[in-house]
């Protein structure tokens, strides 16, 4: 039986040059588990981090290396297009008309560069908000991989929740797999925030920019983002020339964290992700093998708990069960 399409959410996908090596693999895996989502947006960032503080973009980023990841992102993304996997694709360039817009309407105008301090995507993800016209969205950077069992749908699951939770406007699935036949195993074996518990979920007040379900009407009682202490931060940061910009996840932390807003966490173990911290050659080679063993929800003892992927423990891994 065909999946309903779900018209209320659009999932969201964020590249940049730095995911040309896998975006290939990492997207349709994505895409194939959401199969009743019909607004499908990829925003390519094809912005290069700005100098700063802690950057310098001409020795992390030279220009040529980087225009070639250009040119690849942007043919990469144009082949989803023409395959029909994604119904748009918005490449972010440098001064770009919606940054200004962004910029007013989420960050109070503090600032308009497109990284943060130490060249972390950062207007990508407001772009990714605000650009789909459904009152959810779902996002996932192009480095993320997804177990779903095929009879259950995390994202349908936690707009459920977020409908009988007023005081969540995020959702995410479990953030790591588990070996337990018991949901209420942690969310993760390093989850750096307090978080109370429920039947079916979490809440803690940690925003992770990876992944995340959110409800932009929710989201609006809380825009601008960068006001009172948190703008007073910012401008210190800026005018003592400290590390400046802060994460967007840094930022939605601080102000909607620090306003009582929360995030839930889908204790369900029919879904969970991970994220690769390295993305080497030694992970690329690897890479399609994790996808297929994440696909049926296999993963080595040593990974529970852990959302960073241990990469010498799937090799091993990948070699029994191979």
């Amino acid at each position: 039986m065909e999946a309903k399409l779900n018209d209320n959410i659009t999932l969201q996908i964020n590249l940049s040059p730095g995911d040309v090596d896998y975006a290939e693999m990492t997207v349709p895996a994505l895409l194939m588990k959401h199969a009743n989502i019909k607004n499908i947006l990829i925003i390519a960032d094809c912005c290069r981090p700005q100098k700063t503080k802690l950057l310098d973009p001409d020795v992390k980023f030279p220009m040529l290396e980087f225009n070639l990841k250009i040119d690849r992102l942007i043919g990469i993304c144009n082949e989803f297009l023409a395959n029909g996997l994604v119904t748009k694709v918005y490449f972010l360039k440098p001064n770009d008309s919606i940054i200004p817009l962004l910029s007013k309407k989420y960050l109070n105008n503090i600032y308009q560069s497109t990284h943060s301090s130490g060249g972390t995507a950062n207007m990508s993800y407001w772009a990714g908000i605000e650009l789909p016209e459904t009152q959810y969205v779902l996002h996932y950077d192009g480095d993320m991989l997804l177990y779903q069992n095929p009879t259950y749908s995390w994202y349908d699951d936690a707009i459920n929740h977020l409908k009988n939770n007023k005081d969540c406007l995020i959702a995410v699935p479990r953030l790591c797999p588990s070996l337990e036949n018991n949901p209420n195993y942690p969310p993760s074996k390093h989850e750096g925030r307090p978080f109370t518990s429920e039947n079916d979920f979490w809440k803690n007040d940690w925003f992770s920019t990876r992944v995340f379900l959110i409800d932009k009407v929710r989201l609006s009682n809380f825009l601008p983002l960068v006001r009172g202490k948190l703008m007073l931060e910012l401008l210190v940061r800026k005018y003592f020339n400290r590390a400046f910009p802060l994460d967007p996840e840094i930022i939605m932390f601080k102000s909607i964290g620090g306003r009582n807003g929360k995030r839930l966490i889908m204790k369900n173990l029919n879904a969970w992700v991970l994220h690769p911290n390295s993305k080497d050659k030694n992970f690329i080679k690897h890479l399609p093998k994790i996808l297929e063993l994440v696909k049926v929800g296999k993963f080595p003892r040593e990974q529970e708990g852990y959302e960073d992927i241990k990469l010498d423990d799937w090799i091993k891994y990948i070699k029994v069960n191979g």
